[in-house]
This record gives structure tokens, sequence and C-alpha cells, in this order.
């Protein structure tokens, strides 16, 4: 049967018609979709606000926090191992609840010598022990201070992709000399070999692992967290602080004890005193 010319053009009309709507709105449906998905990726910077509360801690609330029950750091040099200012070392990666747990204390002593710029917001991962604990990012972020110089590593992040933790940063060889110098033995047994975070103070002061429970973060916003420093009262607070001040003190003893209004207060003065003297 011989079939109608204008009855099949009149089909193919509608045909491409029809193509046509499905196409424009497939683009255009991916193109609102697009931004929702690449914020998604994108880090959340930390406000103002919310960077003011580690400069705004109260010196009576430092001398009350003082020292007691801070992890105190082991001793692995003579002298300052830097030339000029001296260097504290982060190493960590995001995925790590313990590394989460220090970055609170470093964030905060480092504010007594400079100012952050750049943080985002953080969690730990979902995934691991203390789960999405809340913290910061040093990864894209900045430091700035006339007495001592910060570098930071942030290993990998947050969450797994593929079964494994993307990569982020990687160690200088310099600085992964100095992991394997130290974190270690003789100044750590072997099964604690290689951990995170690993700080290092002017070569002189070396930490190994979290200062304090992750668990005290659980289930607490950064907001909150960061509001109850000025206090110190509660137990997340306390733990940040003390931790915070022996920070300190490590610092005080290899820049020369800048500035005074710090380093010669009464709790860092004791402080830095009672730092260990030798190695392990």
């Amino acid at each position: 049967m011989a079939q109608n010319p204008r009855k099949l053009n009149s089909i193919l009309v509608i045909v491409v018609v029809a193509l046509v709507a499905t196409i424009v709105f497939a683009v255009n449906h991916k193109k609102t979709q697009a931004p929702a998905a690449a914020a998604s990726l994108a880090p959340t910077p930390v406000p103002d606000s919310v960077m003011a509360h580690f400069t705004a801690i109260p010196p009576a609330v430092w001398e009350q926090a003082g020292t007691a029950g801070a992890t105190v750091p082991i001793y692995v040099g003579t002298a300052n191992a830097d030339t000029g200012k001296a260097t504290f070392l982060y190493i960590g990666a995001l995925y790590c609840p313990y590394c989460a747990a220090a970055r609170w204390s470093v964030i905060a002593a480092l504010s007594r010598f400079g100012t952050f710029s750049g943080l985002s917001y953080s969690a730990s991962s979902s995934q691991d022990v203390y789960a999405s604990t809340p913290t910061f990012s040093f990864y894209g972020g900045r430091y700035t201070s006339p007495y001592i110089d910060f570098a930071s590593v942030e290993l990998q992040g947050a969450e797994p992709v593929g079964g494994q933790y993307p990569t982020l940063e990687t160690p200088t060889p310099a600085q992964e000399a100095l992991i394997e110098k130290y974190d270690g033995p003789p100044y750590l047994d072997k099964a604690s070999a290689g951990g995170i975070p690993f700080m290092l103070v002017g070569g002189r002061y070396m930490w190994s692992g979290s200062p304090y429970n992750p668990g005290l973060l659980a289930g607490r916003t950064h907001e909150t967290i960061a509001a109850s420093l000025a206090t110190g009262a509660d137990a997340t607070a306390h733990a940040i602080l003390v931790n915070a001040n022996e920070i300190t003190a490590a610092i005080c003893a290899v820049d020369g004890g800048q500035p005074k209004a710090v380093c010669g207060s009464p709790a860092i003065a004791a402080a830095v005193k009672a730092l260990p003297a030798k190695a392990p």
C-alpha cells in the first residue's frame, strides 16, 4: 500500500520537534544541576566570626587552663634545627579523627603567634572510628607570623573514592626525611611508628598521634566548639586549651620566647621549664 507523503511529513515534523524538545530539556537540566554538584564538592571557608574565637580567648582563660593533663611532646633534638624562624611542621590527613582533634589545639596555639587565612571546614571520615569528627582543613590555607613558620601537609581527603582516600598533598623530601627520622624508634615503639598527626616544632619537640580523645568533639558543631573556647568551661574546650598551651610552650622554647605577652605568662613560663630536655 502506498503511503501518503503529506502524512509522512507530518509524522516527521512531530518526531523532529519532540527530539529537539528532549535535547533542550536535557541541556537545560544539566546546566541547572551542574552548579549544585560543583557546590557540593567545594570546601566551605571558615567565616571570620568563627576564626575570631581563636584570637579572642582571654589571657585569664589561658592561665586557668594551664597544661595539667596535656600530652607532653617528645624531645628529639638539642637545638633549633631551622635557620631563621623556627618551623612548626604538621603532617596529617582529612580522614584521620586524631588529626581532626589535633587541629583545634594547633590553630588555637598558632593563633597566638600569627594569623591563619583560607582555612575550610572539614570532618574526619564517616567510615572511620570517631566518625565525622568536626575539624578544619589546612589544605589551601595560609599562615603568617613574625615568629614562626608553619608547614602543613594534608596527605589525603576525608572520604574514600573507589575504596581509597584520594591524595591531596605529599611531603617534600626534607619533610619525608624528618618523618622517617623521628616518627618511629627510638622515639616511639614500632607499633606506633608512622602515626599521624605528626607534629615537629623547631626540630626539637615532636608529637605523634592525637593529643586528646577525639570523642570529646562528637555531636558538636564547629561554631559551638569554637565559641566555648572563650570560657574554657567544658571538657572539650579544656582539652583543646591545655594542649594548645603545651604547643605554645614548645614554640616559645624554640623562638626565643616571643612574643613576651604570650611566652612570659606564668602558665607558659612554667610549661617551658617543664618541657623534656632529653630524648627517651
